[in-house]
């Protein structure tokens, strides 16, 4: 692990990075490439050992082979988390017999052999999603890894993210929806977790994590990026959808990492160009500077999907 302590290795931040950030100028992953040039979504940034960032995200574009594929995890890096530069090739393409349609969603843990194992949403036709895992030893070459993680072919599960325990154990946080999908605000689309000992087999844990319950989430409330703070607390910024409002992200405090409380502050809401028609699926990290930006999916009035970012501690 970068640090050598799980703990404070992945999805750590010494210090609360709050409910208040400003927007950044411009786009930080644009539609660019023929991998990526017609979607980008669901973006996951982890500090590397060695220094500097990487960027995990879904892409959908015109040079992959199979003309029915709707995204694929790709990545990117940075010296600032400021100028991306795209890695060539897919980290995580199609794959049969629970990925055959679309892998997104990705999150990336380091491991205490030094290797990193990944967490992300699969999708094989019509069928319920669930979640997968690949490794890798130098963050680009993966191979998955067998069974599913999270997954029971009634509901869907998806957008996961893992947060280390104190007691050596894992807890994955991640949505549940409906299948097919209700759009009812008493659908329970909502966000639950499961607890492991190896990072593999998981047991869900009882309750709700983030309800489904407000006029801001009558379509769902889903992906969940938690972070643990200094003082063993935990921040969680989500999305949440209504039929109107394609998306916000709000965010929610925690003692323990199970009994949340939603703060009623929006943190990033649909106003400018590039985000005017979605804001989704949030991830943070911490800038060398030690100021937390905040990147999220994003999508214009003519419907094109980017990444941009929000930056805290002004």
């Amino acid at each position: 692990m970068p640090d050598g302590n799980p703990l404070t290795a992945v999805h750590f931040h010494q210090t609360d990075p709050g409910t208040r950030f400003a927007k950044d100028p411009g786009v930080a992953i644009d539609l660019d490439t023929p991998l990526d040039s017609t979607r980008i979504l669901t973006p996951n940034v982890v500090r590397l050992p060695e220094g500097g960032y990487r960027m995990y995200y879904t892409g959908r574009g015109p040079a992959h082979p199979d003309p029915d594929a709707i995204g694929y995890v790709l990545s990117a890096h940075s010296d600032d988390a400021d100028t991306w530069i795209k890695d060539p090739g897919i980290r995580i393409d199609l794959h049969s017999p629970r990925a055959t349609t679309r892998t997104l969603c990705p999150d990336v843990v380091p491991l205490p052999d030094g290797t990193w194992r990944m967490y992300y949403e699969a999708r094989s036709g019509d069928a319920p999603t669930t979640i997968l895992s690949a490794v890798s030893d130098n963050g680009l070459q993966w191979e998955t890894e067998a069974g599913i993680r999270i997954g029971d072919g009634a509901w869907s599960y998806g957008t996961p993210r893992l947060i280390y325990l104190e007691d050596g154990r894992s807890r994955l946080y991640f949505h549940r929806y409906t299948h097919p999908l209700s759009y009812e605000l008493n659908a329970g689309n909502h966000i639950i977790s499961a607890i492991s000992s190896n990072g593999l087999e998981f047991t869900m844990e009882e309750g709700v994590r983030i309800a489904q319950e407000t006029a801001r989430e009558t379509f769902s409330v889903y992906a969940p990026e938690v972070i643990r703070l200094g003082d063993g607390s935990y921040r969680m910024y989500y999305a949440a959808w209504t039929r109107d409002i394609p998306g916000g992200i709000f965010t929610a405090t925690s003692s323990d990492g199970l009994t949340w409380v939603k703060d009623p502050e929006i943190c990033i809401e649909l106003d400018v160009p590039f985000d005017i028609d979605m804001v989704s699926e949030p991830c943070i990290t911490e800038l060398p500077d030690g100021r937390p930006r905040l990147f999220y999916e994003a999508r214009d009035r003519e419907g094109n999907c980017r990444i941009l970012s929000a930056t805290g501690g002004a």
